[in-house]
């Protein structure tokens, strides 16, 4: 009985329950690896999902969450597998002119901070990244690079060293897009704040899409639309051919004129 409702919740995931002008996307993201962290024995990873306001969450407690500790091998590897599922769905609006201007997709990010465990039980951030989200259906294996902040006084060395109070940056989110109100902002700059890098957090995503009813008709109208319409290709050879005929016709009337 219990197997049966497991079997019955599975294949209910991809139930119509989204509106019908809506694309869903649901996102496996697997934590896996950190590597080079180097002079850290055990190490924990707290993640959280970025997202801007056109998405629409399933689950809001599934935006955040820690790993557990992993003790580093031989290698300077940790190995977590830590896995989670994103659920996330977007309004799609469909527009009927040949040259409208693509619309900008929503911002989705994967926020990392890679703490260390020392032997005291003192936690330090060692790492921070971000990797954009994949949103096209299929499977990734990202390594997500990290940096930390540089610190370069002596005193700061020492507390670092000792009691483990390195710098951090205030909000988590500054590791991904800079907070300075300023939304047209493409390039992440850090200038003048010294950073040095760090390891790195092998992730994997597995992406799988819903659409809506209104999506999935437009599509197949879209898709005959251009089953019918002449490709670019073809367009170039007819026009080859009405050229070299369009030549042809001017030599044969040029011969001709001579002969008279």
């Amino acid at each position: 009985m219990g197997l049966t409702k497991v079997i019955a919740a599975t294949n209910n995931i991809f139930v119509e329950n989204i509106k019908p002008d809506c694309i869903r996307h649901v996102i496996n993201v697997t934590i896996d690896t950190a590597k080079e962290f180097h002079d850290c024995s055990h190490v924990y990873i707290r993640y959280l999902i970025d997202a801007t306001p056109d998405w629409v969450l399933a689950e809001p407690k599934s935006l955040h969450g820690v790993t557990h500790q992993s003790k580093a091998r031989n290698d300077s590897s940790n190995h977590f597998g830590h896995r989670f599922t994103l659920d996330v769905s977007k309004s799609w609006h469909h527009s009927s002119s040949e040259t409208a201007e693509l619309v900008p997709t929503p911002l989705l990010l994967l926020l990392l901070e890679v703490y260390d465990v020392n032997m005291w039980n003192r936690q330090k951030s060692v790492g921070y990244g971000f990797t954009h989200i994949p949103l096209t259906p299929g499977c990734y294996s990202i390594d997500v690079p990290t940096w930390r902040p540089h610190v370069t006084d002596t005193s700061l060395q020492l507390h670092d060293f000792f009691l483990g109070l390195a710098p951090q940056i205030e909000n988590i989110k500054y590791a991904g897009f800079p907070d300075d109100g300023n939304n047209d902002t493409t390039v992440l700059g850090r200038f003048p704040f010294s950073t040095e890098a760090s390891g790195s957090v092998k992730v994997r995503f597995d992406t799988m899409i819903q659409r809506g009813r209104n999506v999935l008709e437009q599509e197949q109208i879209q898709t005959s639309i251009n089953l019918h319409r002449p490709s670019a290709t073809s367009n170039a050879v007819e026009e080859v051919i009405q050229t070299y005929h369009r030549a042809k016709q001017r030599l044969k009337a040029a011969h001709d004129a001579l002969l008279r």
